[in-house]
């Protein structure tokens, strides 16, 4: 497994993994098959151009994605999300491979934390997030588009991460 950082090039396979993430765990995700599905080739080309994005690939097949995002209230922290991984490789360590370059991506902007949000009820993920030594802040956030309560969950960037035990 390699991953790297998309770029402009991989609109494709950037639109490619958000439509498999969202149809494998629709709850997991911000957004919905609608949305991501009526992107116009300029609005995928800013989605990528204003966060990074990491791609995780096994034998050359996009298998994984995660995003790192400027925090829209906290200049000092960045935003851990899109973060998934296809069914077949869960447990790998893959998500922790596509996790730990978002990490290097914070310290190289000068972030001290990054943040995340994840679904209360999505006890592996949580798990997943806790093994990578993030905390739960005790905030909950209802999201505006279907409801669903997510926790806040924040970890420093200082220090490399720890690969955590196979789990997502």
């Amino acid at each position: 497994m390699i991953v790297r950082r998309s770029g402009p090039d991989d609109e494709a396979v950037v639109r490619d993994l958000r439509l498999r993430a969202i149809t494998d765990a629709p709850d997991a995700f911000d957004s919905n098959l609608e949305r991501e599905r009526g992107m116009t080739a300029d609005e995928r080309r800013a989605w990528l151009r204003d966060r990074a994005v990491f791609v995780l690939e096994r034998d050359g097949d996009p298998m994984g994605i995660a995003a790192g995002e400027p925090h829209a209230d906290d200049p000092g922290a960045v935003f851990l999300a899109s973060v998934w991984v296809d069914p077949a490789i869960r447990g790998t360590g893959a998500a922790a491979a596509l996790v730990a370059p978002v990490f290097d991506w914070a310290r190289a902007r000068g972030a001290r934390e990054v943040h995340l949000h994840v679904g209360k009820r999505n006890d592996r993920a949580r798990r997943f997030y806790e093994s990578c030594g993030f905390q739960a802040t005790g905030r909950e956030i209802r999201r505006e588009g279907d409801g669903l309560v997510e926790i806040e969950m924040r970890r420093a960037v200082g220090g490399a991460m720890a690969p955590p035990g196979p789990s997502v």
